[in-house]
This record gives C-alpha cells, structure tokens and sequence, in this order.
C-alpha cells in the first residue's frame, strides 16, 4: 500500500519528514509523497530518510485554490527535482501573505481577551521560526493556555468563517494554479472531492470544467470517503477518464484518528495509482477495476 497525502511539520503536521519517513517504513508502506500545504521545502529531507528505509517517494504539494464558492485544493504530485525551485518561489509568495493574516488573527485573538503570544505562534519548540504559519499552531497555543478544551472549539469558536477571530484568506485562481502545476511537469489531482461540498452532477460537472483546464484527476481514496463516496467518486472518473490520487491525509495533533496509510481505520491506495501517475498514463477499464478492489 502507498500513502500520496501526507502532512509534516513544514506545514501543518506534527512530525518532520524524517520522523515520517519512519513511521511510513514501519507500517509498511512501499511508497509515499509529502504534500504539505503549498509548500515543498521538506521533500528533499523526506526523500533522503525514506531512501535509509526503502520506501520510494516523490515530490508533492497540496496547493490551495479559488473558484467560485467551491473549497477547493489541488494535490501536485511526481513534481520534477529540476521545477523545484519554481514551487518555491511560488510557496515564498503565499507565506508572506499568510504571515500577515496569522498576525492579524492573532491580534483579533488578544482584542478579545484571548492573550496568545505571537512569539509562541511563530516559532516552533526549538525556537526556530516557523516555515509556515497556520491555524492549527495558533489553536494548539490556546489550547496549550488553557482557553480551549479541544482542537474543534478553537477553530469553530475563534477562527473560522463567522468566529470573531476570522480573518479572510485570499487563494490563487484555480486555473492558474492547475495551469503552473501543469507547466512545472507534475500532475494534477482535486484533493478530498467531499471537501468541496459539492455532489452528484454538480460534482461531476465541476470535475469536468476543471479537466477542461487540465485537472488531471481527483483522490478517490481519502480519510474522509466512505465507500459510497468513494464508489461514486469512481464512476465520475471512469466516465470522464481522469485518474486517481489518494492518501490519508495525515497530519497527527488536530486529527489523531486518521493515521498513516490506513486513514480512519479501512483506507487502502493500491499501488497502481502511483503507477499511472508516474508514467503519465492513459487510465484503462483494467486500471478503474483494480481501483475498485480497494474500495
């Protein structure tokens, strides 16, 4: 089994790429790919631990994007060593964004009486600053002071859509986003299809706009997809000839019931789909019936 969405420490997961690299060896998976949010900076320490336990690994990301009032991430994978540097230049461009909005959550946080320590957010344990700068390190400091009891009522209560300490965030356009993922070699796959809260032929015909402009497939295979959605999510791929991704979606800390490889408990993506997206492959009937063996 392989795991092609993976979370660590780079961006909003509780372990480092080498820690992953670990685990994902003692589980037994046989390959993987570090997608942290728009940001690529841990793949290579990822890649050269998982090398000392056999494990094959390629270059990922998960990118956020905007199209209408869909919530919506694009998952890159099989990312050429060579188009590296463009993802980081794109990554650095965000983050220096999202530090000013985690800054201004934060200050929203401590007009409320909420008396979080920026310096806490910013920096990890070590004292070293953080790549990334996001919710879950901000929840995990009020949770940390005491002035929440869990995870779900920091964000619910303080910072998402409607809470008082919500403070938009502004996407890349989805087309542009499919269309540099596309242009820096890698593959495009829609994340988490039940995230986008859309379903049936609204589903199905957002996926195929989303092809139109080069979308290459969407994870069947996810945490959160229980075998109807995942049967479903099947059939709209087979019909519109897309392919697969899928993975947990891991990141420990926020979401200690989804676990490595295995997700929720029953999570199992064959290896064929990291086959087909490493050769770039046109999907056939046989690849769609070995997909649906796992579901």
């Amino acid at each position: 089994m392989i795991d092609l969405h993976i979370h660590s420490t780079f961006s909003d997961g509780v372990l480092t790429p080498t820690e992953l690299a670990k685990q994902i060896a003692d589980i037994g998976l046989t390959a993987a790919a570090l997608t942290d949010h728009d940001m690529v900076d841990g793949c290579e320490e990822f890649a050269n631990a998982a090398k000392n336990y056999g494990v094959i690994t390629i270059n990922g990301c998960e990118l956020s994007a905007a199209y209408a009032e869909v919530n919506m991430e694009v998952v890159a994978l099989d990312i050429p060593q060579k188009n590296m540097i463009y993802f980081q230049d794109w990554q650095n461009d965000l983050i220096a964004e999202r530090k000013i909005v985690a800054k201004e959550r934060v200050n929203k946080l401590n007009e409320l009486g909420i008396m979080v320590d920026w310096q806490k957010v910013a920096f990890d344990e070590n004292g070293n600053p953080r790549k990334q700068i996001v919710k879950p390190h901000i929840v995990a400091e009020m949770l940390r002071l005491g002035y929440v009891k869990d995870w779900d009522e920091g964000f619910v209560k303080f910072l998402n859509k409607g809470a008082p300490a919500y403070v938009h965030r502004k996407e890349p356009d989805a087309k542009e986003v499919i269309e540099f993922v596309l242009d820096n070699g890698a593959v495009t796959i829609l994340a988490h299809p039940i995230h986008t809260k859309l379903n049936g032929r609204e589903l199905f015909e957002f996926l195929q706009k989303m092809k139109k402009w080069g979308l290459k497939g969407a994870e069947v295979f996810h945490s959160d997809h229980n075998a109807d959605l995942k049967k479903q999510y099947l059939a709209m791929i087979e019909e519109l000839e897309m392919i697969s991704g899928g993975g947990s979606d891991f990141h420990g800390g926020a979401h200690p019931e989804v676990k490595l490889g295995s997700g929720k408990g029953d999570l199992k993506v064959p290896e064929i789909v990291l086959e087909t997206i490493v050769a770039r492959g046109k999907p056939t009937r046989a690849y769609y019936a070995e997909l649906a063996k796992y579901i």
